[in-house]
């Protein structure tokens, strides 16, 4: 029992006996001592259920605790989420990972289920950039693995000169993707070849979302660029209709890379904006783009 509750209230129930048995007859003040102590032994007996209480809460509270270290978003036994950082996540972008343990809890045609979904986001995520864009799993990856955030390799086709990609998705669910080209040199005869075919060239994929062509595109291309432009004093770059990228250098423009799928005019405003959001400033001047970062 707790010595600071017992003490004090034992005092008082001492004190209020004697004062009972200088005030009152003798049988009245029998009567008021014994339900004073009746009262006192009540009052004990729920402190006493109160402190065993609150012992079980918190040994229950440095298991959630405990268990939210080693496990990070998993629902605690009150349908709250226990995490070992202050990120807020909404429940639209939270999504718990799939444990070892847990895998046994699905059935087959569930777990293909889940798997399906994850190849349409990733379908979705590549046809925002490029809309002819086509792909297969260069070699399937475990379903767990992707839901504990590795990365893993798909064959793309339609994607400018990009054959790859690096696909990862991170504790809240949101999808990563990383193009690459990756390729064998071939022999200067079977280009020369190739450059000889009257082939007309494909059409530039029209962009569904500029945002997500930013992110997969342009944003690598453009911060690249203005570092090495910026560490030789220029303060600003002009984006042609086409994505070539020109400074003036000498009253002259020279070309410093290309912008594959670069948005149509219509989208300019729009990626303005998305501009503004990594401290760049872009203005558009007739057909061309002039972005600025200092």
């Amino acid at each position: 029992m707790n010595k600071s509750v017992f003490s004090p209230s034992l005092k008082i129930l001492i004190v209020l006996s004697l004062l009972f048995a200088a005030l009152f007859s003798r049988q009245l003040s029998q009567k008021l001592i014994l339900a004073s102590v009746a009262v006192w032994l009540l009052f004990m007996a729920v402190s006493l259920l109160r402190n065993r209480q609150k012992r079980r809460d918190k040994k229950a509270f440095s298991l959630r605790t405990a268990f939210a270290h080693t496990f990070p978003f998993v629902r605690d036994s009150f349908g709250k989420e226990t995490s070992n950082d202050s990120v807020s996540v909404s429940p639209a972008e939270y999504r718990p990972p799939i444990l070892p343990d847990q895998k046994a809890a699905f059935s087959e045609a569930e777990l293909a289920q889940i798997l399906q979904h994850i190849r349409l986001r990733i379908t979705d995520k590549l046809k925002s950039a490029y809309a002819e864009a086509t792909w297969q799993w260069d070699k399937e990856p475990d379903l767990h693995d992707i839901l504990a955030g590795k990365t893993f390799r798909i064959l793309v086709e339609n994607m400018e000169s990009y054959t790859h990609a690096d696909i990862s998705f991170d504790r809240f669910g949101r999808i990563h993707v990383e193009p690459m080209t990756i390729g064998a040199f071939s022999p200067a005869e079977n280009k020369s070849d190739a450059d000889d075919t009257d082939t007309p060239a494909p059409e530039e994929p029209a962009v569904v979302d500029v945002r997500v062509w930013y992110e997969l595109i342009g944003q690598k291309i453009l911060t690249e660029q203005i570092t090495e432009l910026h560490a030789k004093g220029h303060s600003k770059l002009t984006i042609m209709e086409n994505g070539d990228i020109t400074v003036k250098n000498q009253k002259k423009d020279i070309l410093k890379a290309t912008l594959d799928s670069f948005p149509a005019q219509n989208y300019w405003q729009e990626l303005v904006s998305i501009l503004a959001e990594d401290q760049l400033t872009a203005k558009i001047t007739g057909n061309s783009l002039q972005v600025s970062w200092i």
